[in-house]
């Protein structure tokens, strides 16, 4: 199978406009999002360090953003053009290298906040061993994530050729056509995917449940903002794959019927894909809730932005004064120790 032989497959179409205008501005405002929170998120962690939190979570912070950003360029975007143009303009080879790296950052993102999860519980456990982490060590951690979920994707070249443009999600996608995928796929569904899903609520639930006996033993340095942030991170990742299993049941259940099978599952399939999003365009808002330290620098940011657009006359002795000191507010924020 290529990605010319779509058309041999019955796929439900967008036939409404509503709902394809309305599919297209859904994932507009994913791209605005992802591409402005996440790159706040990076300024401030990296330039601006206003992240008041401990050093390993800051670092897996960083390497989720990278990955959102990598998944709103790869998979969101080439979405959004194919469902403006309603079909598949960005030719075959780019289709093979959006199906594969689909595959990849979206793995790489459940084991980065499996991450984020499990050290918070270690560091709550073991608060003075796991304390004294380093930010290499960090680094080494997630780097190890990138390089682990390699395995996944490589095996898809078993069958490198079964990629093909679906006219129900927009997107290009793999086959899994060949007999073998038929153990092969749920194993490594399982390695990459559920298993690490599992793990981070299993460590959530552990994470609030220690959290709040150490809160009882009246421990004041308890840090609750980096606990919520670590929390809140996990819920909305558990919601936007949480229809992705249910679709999988449902496929499994149906099976062979699936191209014969009401318009419903095609709806289902798109809101799948949909909810995968949430989990691209949600770190910002949830550190903005959480971080105060971080919302200080993006009030300060659309503070300065403010002024920039609407102030007359930006370089009079006033409106200088007042961006320098708002950057100076910023820095003093940064440099206070967590």
């Amino acid at each position: 199978m290529t990605l010319l032989d779509d058309n041999n497959r019955t796929e439900q179409e967008i036939e409404s406009a509503a709902v394809r205008y309305t599919y297209i501005t859904f994932y507009l405002f994913v791209i605005l999002s992802s591409l402005t929170g996440d790159t706040l998120i990076l300024l401030a962690s990296i330039k601006y360090k206003a992240f008041r939190l401990h050093r390993v979570i800051v670092v897996i912070i960083q390497h989720i953003a990278v990955c959102d950003l990598l998944v709103t360029l790869t998979y969101v975007v080439p979405i959004c053009i194919s469902a403006i143009a309603t079909r598949w303009v960005l030719g075959d080879f780019l289709c093979y290298v959006v199906t594969y790296t689909t595959y990849y950052y979206n793995a790489v993102g459940v084991l980065l906040i499996s991450a984020m999860t499990s050290f918070k519980l270690l560091l709550l456990k073991y608060p003075l061993r796991v304390g004294s982490t380093s930010t290499s060590t960090a680094h080494t951690l997630c780097g190890s994530c990138w390089i682990v979920v390699v395995l996944s994707v490589a095996v898809l070249l078993i069958d490198w050729r079964d990629v093909y443009f679906s006219r129900e999600t927009y997107k290009c996608t793999y086959g899994f056509s060949s007999d073998i995928w038929r153990f092969l796929r749920p194993l490594i569904a399982f390695v990459f995917i559920l298993a690490p899903t599992c793990l981070v609520i299993t460590t959530s639930v552990y994470i609030l449940v220690k959290a709040k006996a150490v809160a009882k033993r009246g421990r004041e340095s308890l840090k609750w903002q980096g606990i919520m942030t670590t929390v809140l991170t996990a819920t909305v990742f558990c919601v936007s794959i949480l229809p992705y299993f249910v679709y999988r049941v449902r496929e499994s259940v149906i099976s062979g019927d699936k191209n014969n099978s009401s318009v419903s599952f095609a709806h289902f399939n798109r809101v799948t894909i949909s909810f995968f999003c949430l989990n691209t365009i949600s770190n910002f808002y949830i550190y903005s809730l959480t971080v105060p330290s971080f919302r200080s620098f993006v009030l300060t940011r659309i503070r300065l932005v403010h002024q920039l657009v609407f102030n007359k006359q930006p370089s009079t002795e006033h409106g200088g004064t007042e961006t320098r000191t708002g950057y100076l507010e910023d820095n003093t924020t940064q440099q206070t120790p967590a």
